[in-house]
């Protein structure tokens, strides 16, 4: 048995609820992650909110799903549980994008396999359900966030219902959660029943018998419409997008065994709501059960980092944060994160280095949309900057000031990086700012996402041309010379995205063999919940109804991974097989001086 935590953290064990005299929780929330309290994690970071507002919270991570036993540790939850997989979707979590088993669980104490069920939400949501029956299960986090309606998994290679009906839970929270969490809670503090809580933002419910649906609703197309004809999820997609702006319409659909309600989703947050969340008290530490069990690996990265913001705008086809975190940007106060900044070098743990001060992308703190009108747009700069949209670096450039005079007033020499990478368009609005990050926040190496170099696929992805990139890369060689430092660009790559053929492919080949270019990662392309992208590849059309190919066969992707990835020796076979097939014998020649590096 762990010992009791003098109230540092939330209580994981019935010792430490014990230790604090409560009879029981108001509140479980159940993750398929470990416990760590840091503000990167979803159940800490919920857990903490709602202990602030004086809610008994319990954290019960990683239970024994195989009994309900594991769920009546603490008791009856008092309001009800929480339920999320964890900090990202437990397929990618579990499985590469070729389907294979992960060989590591970095959020599992020591890495290890095997602490989490396949689908984490119905598992828990059932072994509750068989431990306490009649109280209220409410599913959140990232998993239960993109697999609010009708999705595909690409596991199963089908499209599947809304988890919400899956898990057989009352209600689903999407987005990060924390006010429409809370507004739960007092809800049923209050003595309302979760049947009658209809109409919280951010939020998604079955349609009970005798709950009526929202009378504006927007009907999507059904499970079985989607089946019986793959094109409907695109029409899907495009209707959904349209309404999931804050002032949008719920949506309605059809299941199969229910109908379900997805209200729109909750507000951005204000500057006062993002410092007092991230103000809260978290020891960004693993709970001490772990310590002797190797800790947990996902920690490692994030722990000296500080978040500053939330949200893109960059709209990208293939990411699901727009649909997660929203596009409207919500920013700390500089103070704020000044102060998280003073107390994280107080830490034991803190060894000199500030890991990465950002967010989604670092370079949109502080920016803001000028248009006070709804907005139809994804993306504001893509495929071309929106008017509206205040790319204004005096809040990002003040920070930035800030943050270099608080390290240098220190004793030590304090080194504070950007290491969540930067939108490299947006970059290009502000020398001032390259100039600064080039000096000052880059260790050798910056992280930038081109994703591709075919024009055409570029268009499908919603990215900017390759010659963007090779602007920024010059304007930030140059602020990196006068800096007096040799740094280097990390460029990020998609292979087998939607619309992109072995040709295509060809095309990315070519230009990194023409840059010298040898990627050591490339992300092939995963179909992940409510992505415009993943639409394209269940429909086999683009958004404006025009078809495409989709590599979907394991050659196929195996194909494309291997051409960007030219200079490994186990990929060299097959590239020079292709590029034969094709006639390109010049290009086989230019290949061999990687043979033996």
């Amino acid at each position: 048995m762990s010992k009791p935590v003098n109230n540092l953290i939330l209580p994981a064990t019935a010792d430490e609820m014990h230790a604090l005299n409560w009879q029981q929780p108001d509140i479980i929330i159940v993750t398929g992650d470990a416990y760590v309290d840091h503000p990167s994690f979803g159940a800490a970071l919920i857990g903490r909110w709602l202990e602030k507002h004086g809610f008994k919270v319990a954290i019960l991570a990683q239970p024994d799903w195989r009994s309900a036993d594991a769920f009546r540790v603490f008791g009856p939850p008092r309001l009800f549980w929480g339920i999320t997989s964890g900090s990202i979707d437990s397929r990618l979590n579990n499985y590469t994008s070729l389907g294979h088993k992960r060989r590591e669980d970095v959020y599992s104490p020591g890495g290890v396999l095997g602490l989490r069920p396949d689908k984490p939400l119905l598992a828990y949501a059932a072994r509750a359900r068989e431990a306490f029956k009649n109280i209220p299960i409410i599913i959140g986090g990232l998993e239960a966030s993109l697999k609010r309606l009708v999705h595909f998994d690409y596991i199963e290679n089908q499209l599947k219902r809304s988890v919400l009906v899956d898990a057989k839970a009352d209600m689903l929270v999407h987005g990060m959660g924390e006010i429409a969490t809370l507004e739960i809670a007092k809800r049923l503090a209050a003595g309302q029943s979760i049947r009658e809580i209809t109409n919280i933002a951010g939020t998604a419910y079955p349609l009970y018998k005798g709950v009526t649906s929202p009378a504006d609703c927007i009907e999507l197309a059904s499970l079985e419409q989607q089946i019986n004809n793959p094109e409907t999820a695109m029409d899907a997609q495009l209707k959904y997008q349209n309404q999931i702006a804050v002032d949008g319409k719920p949506v309605i659909q059809d299941q199969g065994a229910a109908k379900i309600v997805v209200m729109p989703p909750a507000a951005a947050l204000d500057e006062k709501t993002m410092d007092a969340i991230y103000e809260m008290p978290f020891t960004k530490r693993w709970h001490p059960m772990y310590d002797k069990l190797g800790g947990v690996p996902a920690l490692e990265p994030v722990q000296t980092s500080i978040i500053t913001h939330r949200g893109c705008f960059g709209g990208c086809s293939f990411c699901s944060l727009y649909f997660h975190q929203g596009k409207q940007i919500s920013s700390r106060s500089i103070d704020s994160i000044l102060e998280e900044a003073r107390k994280l070098t107080t830490e034991k743990f803190f060894r000199g280095t500030i890991s990465d001060i950002g967010g989604p992308t670092a370079n949109m703190y502080g920016m803001q949309c000028g248009n006070d009108k709804p907005c139809l747009r994804n993306s504001c700069l893509f495929p071309t900057p929106c008017k509206f949209l205040k790319a204004d670096y005096s809040q990002m450039l003040k920070l930035m000031d800030e943050i270099l005079k608080f390290s240098r007033a220190d004793k030590r020499k304090i080194n504070v990086y950007v290491a969540s990478g930067v939108r490299h368009d947006l970059a290009l609005f502000s020398d001032d700012y390259i100039n600064l990050l080039s000096r000052y926040f880059v260790g050798g190496h910056l992280k930038v996402a081109p994703e591709h170099s075919c024009p055409k696929v570029l268009q499908l992805m919603g990215k900017p041309p390759i010659e963007i990139l090779e602007k920024f890369e010059d304007k930030f060689a140059a602020a990196s010379r006068k800096a007096g430092k040799q740094q280097y660009l990390v460029p990020y790559f998609i292979s087998s995205h939607p619309g992109c053929t072995s040709d295509d492919a060809l095309h990315l080949m070519e230009y990194l063999v023409k840059r010298n270019w040898r990627l050591e990662q490339v992300q092939d392309f995963t179909p992940v919940p409510l992505t415009l992208s993943t639409a394209m590849y269940v429909s086999g059309k683009d958004s404006k109804g025009k078809k495409i190919f989709v590599p979907k066969g394991h050659s196929d992707k195996k194909l494309q991974l291997a051409l960007l990835q030219y200079s490994r020796p186990e990929n060299q076979r097959m590239v020079a097989n292709f590029l034969s097939a094709k006639g390109r014998k010049e290009l086989i020649s230019k290949l061999g001086k990687f043979r033996h590096r």
